[in-house]
C-alpha cells in the first residue's frame, strides 16, 4: 500500500519487492563476480515477480560492483514504465527479509523506511503466508519481532525514517519530504505496481488507494493470544541484542532458501 501510494508520485519509481540489495552483503566472492549466477539471485529473491528478463537481469550485474549493480538494476526497472526518467530521484525497494543487511545499501547513497504496524496485526498476517507457520506461536512470535526491532536500532538516525501503517496517508507528506520529493503526481507511464500486483492474489487491491483493514483483521486475534504476545514481548524486549544475533541466522537460513532458487533458474537458462 506504501508503494502504491509512492508510486503516484513525479520523481519516484518503485521496483517490485525483493531482497536483492541485503543479498549482495551475503554473497561470495564467486557469486559477485558470475553475473549470471547474480541475476539468478536477483530473480530468485522477487517474490511479487520481476518486470525483467533473466537476460536483462544479466546485463545489470556489474561484477565486483554491488552498489553499481544496485543502480543499474533499479534504473533498469525504471525505464519499463514509460516515465521520462530525467525526473527521476528516488528508486524505492522494499523488503520484508534479509533486513540484517543495511550497510552496503547505505553506502550506495540509501535511506531507510521502517514502516510499523500492530503487532497483533501482524501476527495475525502469519496465519495467511506460507513462511509464517513458525510464527503462529506467540512467543516465538514475539522474538521473532524483537530480531526486527534490533536491526532497526542499528540504522543510522540520519538515513531512517519510522511511519506507522494505520497512518500512511497522514504522513505521506513527511515521507516524500524525506525522499526530496515534491508533491506532483506522474503524468505518464504506469506503476510497476500495476504490473506486477494483478498477477499475486494477495496484492488484491493494492492499486485501489489506502484503506486499513487493521481494526477488522485484530478480532482475529483472540484474547488469550493477545495475552501470550504481551507476555512474550515483556520477556524478550531485554533480550534484543541477542535477537539481533538470531536475525543474522535468519538471514543466512533464508539466504540459503534463496541460493537453491537460483540454481534451479541457473538451470533453466543454462545455454
Amino acid at each position: 500500500m506504501l508503494l502504491a501510494e509512492l508510486d503516484r508520485w513525479e520523481g519516484i519509481v518503485c521496483v517490485p519487492e525483493s531482497y536483492f540489495p541485503q543479498m549482495l552483503e551475503l554473497m561470495t566472492p564467486r557469486e559477485l563476480g558470475d553475473p549470471r549466477r547474480m541475476a539468478a539471485l536477483f530473480l530468485a529473491s522477487s517474490d511479487s515477480g520481476a518486470v525483467l528478463t533473466f537476460d536483462e537481469a544479466v546485463q545489470c550485474m556489474m561484477p565486483h560492483d554491488p552498489e553499481g549493480t544496485i543502480t543499474q538494476l533499479g534504473l533498469a526497472c525504471a525505464a519499463k514504465t514509460g516515465r521520462d526518467l530525467s525526473k527521476l530521484r528516488a528508486i524505492v525497494w522494499k523488503t520484508t527479509r534479509l533486513v540484517g543487511r543495511w550497510k552496503l545499501f547505505a553506502r550506495a547513497g540509501g535511506r531507510f523506511l521502517v514502516l510499523r504496524r500492530n503487532p497483533v496485526n501482524v501476527f495475525d498476517s502469519q496465519f495467511r503466508v506460507d513462511f509464517g507457520r513458525r510464527n503462529r506461536r506467540p512467543l516465538r512470535f514475539a522474538a521473532f519481532r524483537e530480531s526486527y526491532e534490533a536491526v532497526f536500532c542499528r540504522l543510522p538516525r540520519d538515513l531512517a525514517l519510522c511511519i506507522d501503517y494505520e497512518s500512511i496517508p497522514e504522513q505521506l507528506a513527511t515521507v516524500l519530504s524525506f525522499l526530496g520529493i515534491e508533491q506532483r503526481e506522474w503524468g505518464v507511464g504506469e506503476s510497476l505496481l500495476a504490473q506486477t500486483s494483478a498477477k499475486h492474489r494477495r496484492h488484491d487491491h493494492v492499486m485501489d488507494g489506502f484503506k486499513s483493514r487493521d481494526v477488522q483483521q485484530k478480532r482475529n486475534v483472540t484474547t488469550r493470544q493477545r495475552a501470550l504476545l504481551r507476555t512474550g514481548q515483556i520477556l524478550c524486549r531485554p533480550l534484543r541484542p541477542l535477537f539481533g544475533l538470531i536475525r543474522d541466522h535468519y538471514d543466512r537460513q533464508m539466504m540459503d532458501v534463496l541460493r537453491a532458487r537460483a540454481a534451479e533458474l541457473m538451470d533453466v537458462h543454462s545455454g
